[in-house]
């Protein structure tokens, strides 16, 4: 009877199984037959591009179905996490049955081949509502997009079939091996679907401008046309929100470290951090492009191509395990066939750029214009940021292919070499400002600005002050001027906003100008907050007792020893175990006059070792951030309470930071995120008084019927 419980058990999970891979095949062959279909519809008669209004609705139906089986997949594997199916190998490797529902939700993003589905996901939701967007509407433009869409997912689909989330285990264990410890927190709720957002929506403006290239309905016809003149504005929303997700995604993951992982900072130039922060260097690269209507060259093209390889690289780093990170999953064919789909979307780039006859780069620069001059600063800064960004992630694959010892790239290595190029963006900003808002500095007064600035910078640097890297004291004086001459031009955009002329191009300088301030606040937070920084080392402390760090003291009570909590199945030991136990104690933290109350904690989790949570005190002067450490009687006593016995620890180790001004990083992401919903709002707006003003001159693109 056991038995053939057993096997009907089998027969059941198997059927799990194939009806989630069977939801995702089915999907890449419905949209493999509306791409078939796109393409033997659409005739050209005369220069016209003619389409068979049965095959279209009958595309729209086999797409819009694949979009409900993806959708379905997805929540299918949700639901296998809810319900602890820990016969499915992702569902056994990142929960538990002591998991909490909030991370059960959320895990289909947290692990590795379930992530690769999310992205798919959340693609699959955008190209559905482009899908009802455009349906009934078609025109050359929008089926060419469709296509690239559909070539998109199709692979993103055979991707994420190469390492299957619901691949089944051998047999059915008791429990799950449990989420690792610093995954189970709020921000791994919101870092990776903030972060996937914005490659979503990299990839649409990426499909996007490629049916542009092919069509050759290129930005500058595109106030030629109500049609046009629509996917215009959806790109501009698109990128965006794109450039707001990206840069949202890098802050919440600097907060994730910061706050959570005990690590004491923000950024560490670790592979997968750099590789976050490609495809955010290239979109703003993007923004500070001349909008030219001639469109002489191809460079936007081409900055919107870098940005969406980017956007695969970093994926093929942490889902396919390039490089060894803390982000990463390991090795998996998953990193090798995202570059094999970059690669081939790039030989179409370079297919449609060479029919274009344009060259690839040809600047118009006013060398007697200020804001001209910026502008290429601008852009090329952030250019050469980003090549020094992705060679360091790249020297390591290479050396690693070639068969060469394992190696990273020190953080020194991005300080200094990014150094310059920072000044010189900042420089770049400075000059936009004093070209606009009212001051309209000429060339030569911006000259002798900047040398004055340096010659204050090189004398901060050489007394040591403010802070006491050199590095930091020459650039600080360059970005306070920046920071002023920005806040001026604010403050002078806003009056004339204030007087009601031309509100829509004065909300946008606006929100630039913010935007522009944001950047400036952050990077003089980073330049304190890391050049100030200050660390007491390891001190050994015992159960109440008083600890002097750093000009605080900090009193310690008795701790107290939680006995194993929650259960997971031990990879080590192959049995049922408790998931962890946790040694708290209560802290009193006296810094000068002001006395702070907090928690220290420690866990042992069985499947990962030890884990701290620091306490952070934040004032305007900095954090006071104070975390424990282990020593051997501490570590054997959360051993022991793993087993169900407890025993007081003799001592443990506490280390403690002060880190200056870390405040202003956060305040300028805040700003930042303000600034790009104050354009993508303007936009909106915009958009919408157009519609109410009619649709004025239309060129349209031809004659686009039904056969």
């Amino acid at each position: 009877m056991d038995g053939r419980i057993d096997r009907c058990d089998r027969c059941e999970r198997e059927m799990e199984i194939e009806t989630g891979e069977a939801f995702l095949i089915l999907a890449a062959l419905l949209l493999s037959f509306d791409l078939g279909l796109l393409i033997l519809a659409s005739k050209r008669d005369g220069g016209l591009i003619r389409v068979d209004k049965r095959s279209l609705e009958t595309a729209f139906l086999a797409s819009s179905l694949a979009c409900v089986l993806i959708i379905a997949a997805y929540f299918r594997l949700t639901m296998a996490f809810v319900n602890d199916a820990f016969w499915l190998a992702e569902v056994y490797t990142y929960s538990s049955s002591s998991l909490a529902i909030q991370y059960k939700i959320g895990d289909p993003w947290i692990g590795s081949s379930g992530s690769m589905l999310f992205i798919t996901f959340i693609f699959s939701i955008g190209y559905f509502v482009y899908r009802i967007r455009a349906f009934g509407r078609e025109s050359e433009l929008s089926i060419a997009t469709i296509r690239i869409m559909d070539l998109f997912l199709i692979s993103l689909l055979l991707i994420t079939l190469m390492k299957s989330p619901f691949e089944l285990l051998p047999l059915r264990p008791p429990d799950g091996a449990g989420l690792n410890p610093l995954l189970q927190t709020l921000w791994v709720l919101v870092h990776p679907p903030v972060v996937f957002l914005g490659y979503a929506f990299v990839f649409h403006e990426c499909a996007f401008m490629l049916a542009r290239m092919g069509t050759g309905r290129g930005d500058n016809e595109s106030k030629g046309g109500s049609e046009r003149g629509r996917e215009r504005y959806l790109s501009r929303i698109i990128l965006y929100a794109a450039w707001l997700f990206l840069a949202l995604g890098i802050a919440l993951g600097g907060w994730w470290s910061y706050e959570v992982l005990g690590w004491g900072g923000y950024w560490a130039w670790d592979p997968v951090e750099t590789a976050s922060l490609l495809p955010w260097l290239a979109l703003t690269a993007y923004f500070h492009l001349p909008r030219s209507e001639a469109s002489r060259d191809l460079m936007r093209e081409f900055t919107l191509i870098v940005a969406f390889f980017m956007v695969i690289f970093a994926t093929a780093l942490t889902r396919g395990g390039l490089l060894e990170s803390v982000h990463t999953f390991g090795e998996s064919p998953v990193g090798p066939a995202l570059l094999i789909f970059a690669s081939g979307v790039i030989l179409y780039f370079v297919h449609l750029a060479l029919r274009t006859g344009k060259p690839l780069y040809s600047p118009e620069v006013d060398l007697s214009s200020l804001n001209s001059i910026s502008h290429l600063l601008a852009f090329w800064s952030l250019i050469f940021l980003l090549i020094i960004c992705f060679m360091g992630d790249l020297a390591p694959i290479i050396g690693g292919a070639m068969g060469g010892a394992a190696m990273s790239i020190p953080p020194e290595f991005y300080n200094h070499w990014c150094y310059p190029f920072t000044l010189l963006f900042v420089a770049a900003l400075l000059g936009c400002s004093l070209s606009s808002g009212g001051m309209r500095v000429s060339v030569k007064g911006y000259t002798v600005l900047i040398l004055v600035i340096g010659a204050i910078g090189a004398v901060s640097a050489l007394f040591r002050l403010p802070t006491p890297n050199w590095m930091a004291n020459f650039g600080l004086p360059l970005l306070l001027a920046a920071g002023f001459a920005i806040a001026y031009q604010l403050a002078s955009t806003i009056r004339r906003l204030s007087m009601r002329h031309s509100p829509s191009l004065h909300l946008r300088s606006c929100g630039r100008a913010l935007l522009h301030i944001a950047i400036i606040i952050i990077l003089i937070g980073v330049f304190l907050s890391s050049t100030m920084e200050k660390e007491s080392g390891e001190i050994v402390a015992k159960p109440s007792s008083t600890i002097d760090a750093l000009g605080a003291k900090i009193v310690v009570d008795e701790p107290t020893i939680y006995r194993g909590r929650g259960h997971i199945y031990s990879n080590a030991m192959r049995f049922l175990a408790p998931e962890y136990s946790v040694m708290a104690m209560n802290a009193t933290i006296l810094d000068g006059e002001a006395a702070y109350n907090g928690r220290l904690v420690m866990y042992y989790y069985t499947n990962y070792g030890i884990l701290s949570r620091p306490l952070i005190i934040s004032t305007l002067q900095g954090d006071l951030y104070v975390f424990i450490q282990y020593t051997d009687s501490s570590y054997n006593s959360l051993f022991y309470a793993l087993m169900g016995e407890e025993y007081q620890p003799e001592d443990f180790i506490i280390k403690v930071k002060r880190v200056p001004l870390i405040w202003l990083v956060w305040l300028g992401v805040i700003l930042m995120t303000i600034s790009m919903a104050i354009l993508i709002w303007d936009e909106v707006r915009e958009r919408s008084n157009a519609r109410l003003s009619g649709p004025g001159e239309i060129r349209g693109y031809g004659c686009i019927s039904g056969g």
